[in-house]
């Protein structure tokens, strides 16, 4: 059944959000009802397991309007009004978390009502504030343009002052907002499908003179506007992947400057440095298996996963992965025991079960890896490939081949049902299960098979779990 509004707006608030909602309904400013009051102190009391089936609109119409006529019409109007006061209380915070909006608001009042001395005060306190914020993104350049706005508009009458360079600075502040704009744009387009240089030329108006400018200016935008940097950086390692100086300039800046970027912008540093990683890793350059290692080691020193409360499973398992691949066993379990309690609620069975598969393999117990395996459910393609392809070393590990030949034709039945949703990726894990079964069939004295296999190894670089492969030939020659 569908959601009321009055569900989806309660639950999708935390409980501390709750709790000053309560305290909000207090204040006779916003709200002078008693009856909103006892229905905020009826959720509260059933806040826990709060839905439309536990706090029906009957039950509302007894606790409140009890002895009244035309209850239901009450309750809907009741509801109605605890929404809009929620609502209200949302504007509130947001604009606590952004006071720069509420000062601009606070400014163009003062203007109005020529209040001037407090108005010179705020547009000092406006200048202060923006001088000294790192995250110069679209919110920041939005404000800094309505600041200008609102404070031309009121020195403006003066015509012998000289605003020139106000005015000049009010047009470079349009211009930086439509370009981190335009940058914000055209990587939030490019990181949901692929497209190449050609076509974010051809379809994006302005692209590349945007990208002329900020060459050409590259040290001032590095040093005064940190995030078109940023994002100038991100949109280049896409168009330009095979100039590695993309990567390591932003690696460079993002490092440098850590603990200065808000948790929007350093996710989203975060990911582009990480699948950068990951794709070169795939294409089998294994020198980003360290890179991939040491952003995930800074980020995790600036609190980047605790505060994530909300950790999906390829991020999980992607760190835990990394810090396998360079052996660092105790930083992954201390990652493990650390962030498990983040992932998303969804998949944190499976998560933590694949996850413990993983470090149960690299420690080489086998048959407790095998029983983290049977644990793991297949909502995703990913869960199901993963639990398969580790499934498969541990019974090759074991020696039980009759369960690896089993586990090989399953897998391979699904990944031909799968084909088109795994794209390049379907090839990547038939080349590990031919692998696997030719390796199977050779022993210590077929020398020359074992070379010509080592060497298909090194032609097919982006083979699934080439490096274990590579160990197993090693380890029969």
């Amino acid at each position: 059944m569908r959601e009321s509004k009055l569900t989806e707006m309660v639950k999708g608030i935390s409980p501390a959000e709750f709790r000053k909602f309560g305290e909000f309904l207090n204040s006779p400013y916003h709200n002078k009802s008693r009856k909103i009051i006892q229905l905020y102190e009826l959720i509260n009391f059933n806040y826990d397991e709060f839905d439309a089936n536990v706090i029906t609109n009957e039950k509302i119409a007894k606790a409140i309007f009890s002895g009244e006529g035309d209850k239901d019409q009450n309750v809907r109007t009741l509801i109605s009004s605890f929404t809009a006061l929620l609502e209200e209380f949302l504007i509130i915070e947001e604009l606590n978390q952004n006071p720069l909006h509420g000062k601009t608001f606070l400014l163009k009042s003062l203007r109005d009502r020529n209040i001037l001395k407090t108005f010179d005060m705020v547009s000092k306190e406006i200048t202060d504030i923006q001088k000294k914020d790192f995250n110069r993104n679209t919110d920041y350049y939005y404000n800094e343009f309505s600041f200008k706005e609102t404070w031309l508009n009121y020195h403006g009458e003066d015509l012998d002052m000289d605003l020139d360079k106000s005015y000049q600075e009010m047009s470079n502040n349009a211009d930086y907002l439509f370009i981190v704009t335009k940058l914000k744009i055209l990587n939030t387009v490019i990181s949901r499908k692929i497209l190449s240089g050609i076509t974010v030329y051809k379809q994006y108006w302005a692209v590349e003179n945007i990208l002329k400018y900020i060459e050409k200016n590259i040290d001032d935008i590095e040093t005064n506007h940190p995030i078109i940097y940023s994002e100038y950086k991100i949109l280049m390692m896409v168009l330009e992947p095979d100039r590695v100086k993309h990567f390591h300039d932003l690696e460079k800046h993002v490092f440098n400057n850590i603990s200065k970027y808000n948790e929007e912008e350093l996710e989203q540093v975060y990911y582009s440095l990480s699948n950068f990683c990951v794709n070169k890793i795939a294409l089998g350059e294994d020198k980003f298996i360290h890179e991939l290692y040491k952003i995930h080691s800074n980020f995790e020193k600036t609190g980047f996963y605790s505060k994530n409360k909300n950790l999906q499973y390829t991020d999980f398992i992607g760190v835990i992965i990394c810090g396998l691949n360079i052996k660092n066993i105790s930083w992954v379990k201390h990652f493990f025991e650390t962030y498990k309690g983040n992932i998303a609620n969804e998949v944190k069975r499976d998560t933590i079960n694949l996850s413990s598969a993983l470090i149960a393999f690299h420690e080489k117990k086998y048959k407790d890896c095998i029983g983290y395996l049977s644990k793991v459910g297949y909502k995703f393609t990913y869960f199901y490939l993963k639990s398969k392809e580790t499934l498969i070393k541990s019974y090759y590990e074991l020696d039980e081949i009759e369960s690896l030949e089993s586990v090989i034709d399953a897998t391979k039945h699904y990944l031909k049902r799968h084909k088109e949703l795994l794209s390049i990726h379907y090839d990547r894990y038939i080349l590990f299960l031919n692998y696997v079964t030719n390796l199977t069939k050779l022993d210590k004295k077929q020398k020359a098979e074992l070379k010509i296999l080592m060497k298909k190894l090194d032609e097919n670089r982006t083979t699934i779990a080439r490096e274990w492969l590579i160990e197993k030939i090693i380890e029969m020659k």
